[in-house]
């Protein structure tokens, strides 16, 4: 390492001439890794917090977090020292709060056994797991391993007499005690798939399933079934040549990332037609199915052909596909006769799921709301909508400038029927299916209002509606533009929370830049990527660019980790200078998000904040497969990041995603409540002429850090701090290298 002259090294120490005087004993320099004795600096001291958190050294991070005197005389400082303080308490009470409910959960599980209450005793045994530290001593108990062979018979038992939803509820929270190694994935998704199958065939099924089990749960009973947007032909619409399945398959075979055995293929195809036809729920569908010799004998032929496939393992091909496909058709034909578009459906599915999660069938219904959420456009009428506890239809919120807006409908309004039709028992992806539409067509709300004694018809003309990806801390207006960006307006820190990578989300991040400055010297970033699911590499590239002067951003490989694309950035396309920058994540934070996290942290361009990502780096392509009415989405290449890491969780993978460089855990139920204030902090009521109408004090999203609510990003608005005091009171910002120059010296 470079050696710096003796006038730059006492010219920086005489810019940090504010010595805090802090007691160092103990701890290490990350740029050095040799003990730091006597007194620090300010500007020595922030350093040190940002080089150990860039470094993954949380505990020194925090240690030196705590070295921060008192009482000290610069008001930013004593400010700073505040906020510390505070988060030490909220740590602290978090803790108590932890370690309290933890015995109570205990206490609880006693309590469920002795009353034989297995739904009960899982849930509790669940969030036991989830509090302690030591998961692996959770398991290993012997009250816990016992529940769990209980569980297991039951679930057992439960699908053995058709209680799919009982065997869900099971198996579902048996994965959540086994997330690690999985072992419970396979039976959960095989009963999930019955349970899809029953909500797309016969939703009103499904709907007296839940409805019976809300009743012997002594909760309030269902509305009566509604089938508006219900009907099952309409979503497979389309479906009615084999050909497309035949070249979905083969395309798959073909160039899936880690290749497919068609062998494998035909026979998840086979058993998802043979979950389908001995789901005896959907009869109401596909009257025969209720023939129990008819369906024996269509399932007779189907294992006949699984049979057939294993034994000609590693020799089966297109050809194969073909006969097998056609073979099936006929049988169904003399048996059971389940209508083709269902029996393409399942059985395409069916080969799919033998690939990754991410590689499947795009059907009819399916492909235009995947449109809609990579392009980042829909049209409707412009609102947020939600069931109440009723079960009614709510408006949250109309949107500024969309035709709900302006035709008058308000927050809190009650849909009670759309084009005449009432949405009693509606369910919410129904209401969105009837309620959106193409655009310029119409449709008509019939809207009750408190303190109106009429209901209100309104006639709205379906429009394109603007999605914004790239929101800020606190809504100050009635667009969905208008945000106070500034987390920290004494301090000019902002805070960009993404929810999705759609088409156009980094020219919102530049307008929100831009705005901050034209507002005042931005000194620092908090960039939240948390729950944000990813969307478009384009964005994610020219997002990363902006932080990223230089280098590699992504590139994509094959499974043989051969590049077969790269990503770079463009000097002229970065736009974020020298201010401190912290990412948020967490387990929500996937694809995209992973990648510009990823970027970032490899480029030393930000800290990391949070816990561990997703684990979805995989890049697929969609492929027309259908003359428009259907696609194949197939994984293709896998990403990898600037130092060559793989982000995609594959099986058995013991290191995946995006690991924080400071990691900050938060339970279910602070992550539950920070949603729930953020989301109210988000929606400000409007009025039909697009102003805000608030009966009280506008809604503060401030509670996320004055109540200790998001210690993630209470953590993260700290480190940022640090920094921009030290620059904003002129206080000298080593560098790891000037640091490293000193020691030396």
């Amino acid at each position: 390492m470079t050696r710096m002259d003796s006038s730059r090294r006492y010219g920086l120490l005489a810019a940090a001439a504010l010595t805090l005087g802090v007691t160092t004993a103990g701890l290490v320099a990350p740029a050095t890794g040799a003990p730091i004795s006597g007194p620090l600096s300010f500007a020595d001291w922030a350093n040190e917090v940002w080089s150990s958190a860039r470094m993954g050294q949380s505990d020194t991070m925090f240690e030196l977090l705590d070295t921060l005197p008192q009482n000290h005389e610069l008001a930013a400082v004593e400010s700073l020292r505040e906020r510390l303080d505070r988060r030490n308490e909220h740590l602290e009470a978090a803790e108590a709060e932890r370690h309290e409910r933890l015995n109570e959960a205990w206490v609880e599980l006693d309590e469920h056994l002795a009353e034989h209450d297995l739904s009960e005793t899982l849930r509790t045994a669940v969030e036991i797991y989830s509090l302690s530290d030591d998961k692996a001593s959770v398991l290993e108990n012997d009250k816990i391993a016992a529940l769990v062979a209980e569980a297991e018979q039951a679930a057992n038992a439960a699908e053995a007499n058709g209680e799919w939803l009982e065997a869900q509820e099971i198996l579902f929270r048996l994965n959540l005690l086994f997330e690690d190694d999985q072992r419970y994935e396979d039976d959960l998704n095989r009963t999930s798939t019955r349970l899809m199958m029953i909500r797309l065939y016969a939703p009103e099924r499904l709907h007296d399933m839940r409805n019976e089990r809300r009743i012997e749960d002594d909760l309030d009973p269902l509305p009566p079934f509604n089938r508006m947007g219900e009907d099952w032909h309409e979503k497979l619409e389309g479906i009615d040549d084999p050909n497309v399945v035949v070249r979905a398959i083969n395309h798959a075979q073909l160039a899936h990332v880690d290749g497919a055995d068609m062998t494998d293929l035909l026979t998840g195809a086979l058993k998802n037609v043979k979950t389908l036809v001995t789901t005896t729920d959907i009869a109401v569908a596909f009257p025969r199915l209720r023939d129990q010799a008819q369906v024996d004998e269509f399932v007779s032929e189907l294992d006949r052909l699984i049979e057939g496939l294993e034994a000609r393992r590693g020799n089966t091909d297109g050809w194969d596909l073909t006969r097998t496909l056609r073979k099936v058709i006929q049988a169904n034909g003399s048996t059971v006769d389940v209508e083709l578009a269902a029996l393409l459906h399942e059985f395409g599915n069916g080969a799919m799921e033998e690939l990754d999660q991410f590689s499947g069938m795009i059907w009819p219904d399916e492909l235009r709301q995947f449109q809609k959420t990579t392009q980042g456009r829909f049209t409707g009428v412009g609102i947020q909508i939600q069931l109440d506890d009723a079960q009614r239809l709510k408006v949250v919120t109309p949107l500024e400038g969309t035709p709900a807006q302006r035709a008058g409908v308000l927050p809190g309004d009650i849909i009670s029927a759309v084009d005449d039709e009432s949405t009693i028992g509606i369910t919410l992806s129904g209401a969105v299916e009837r309620i959106t539409g193409e655009r310029g067509t119409p449709v008509t709300l019939t809207i009750e209002r408190e303190g109106r004694e009429d209901p209100i018809k309104v006639e709205l003309i379906r429009d394109e509606i603007p999605i914004y990806s790239v929101k800020g801390w606190q809504r100050n207006g009635p667009r969905e533009t208008d945000w106070n960006w500034f987390i920290d307006e004494e301090n000019h820190i902002g805070y960009v929370r993404l929810t999705q990578f759609a088409d156009g989300m980094t020219r919102e991040f530049d307008n929100a830049i831009r705005q901050m400055r034209r507002e005042g010297d931005l000194q620092g970033l908090v960039l939240d990527l948390r729950f944000n699911p990813g969307g478009l590499l384009t964005e994610a590239v020219e997002l990363s660019n902006r932080f990223v002067s230089e280098g590699v951003i992504v590139s994509q490989h094959d499974a043989t980790g051969r590049e077969r694309e790269v990503q770079k950035a463009r000097r002229s396309s970065t736009t974020i200078g020298d201010i401190p920058v912290v990412v948020l994540i967490n387990e929500g934070s996937a694809s995209a998000s992973e990648i510009v996290a990823g970027a970032l942290q490899d480029h030393g361009k930000a800290v990391l904040v949070g816990a561990r990502t997703f684990g979805k780096g995989s890049v697929q392509n969609v492929y027309d497969i259908g003359r428009g009415l259907a696609a194949l989405r197939l994984t293709i290449q896998y990403y990898r990041l600037p130092n060559g890491r793989l982000i995609h969780r594959r099986p058995n993978m013991q290191e995946w995603g995006i690991e924080p460089d400071v990691t900050v855990e938060m339970s279910p139920t602070q992550i539950g409540e920070a949603l729930r204030v953020r989301q109210d902090a988000d929606v400000l009521p409007i009025d039909d002429r697009g102003n805000v109408v608030m009966d009280g004090e506008a809604p503060d999203p401030g509670s996320l850090l004055r109540d200790g609510i998001d210690m993630q990003l209470e953590t993260a608005l700290l480190l940022v701090q640090s920094q921009s005091i030290a620059k904003k009171h002129g206080l000298a910002m080593l560098t790891p290298d000037d640091h490293a120059a000193l020691q030396g010296g």
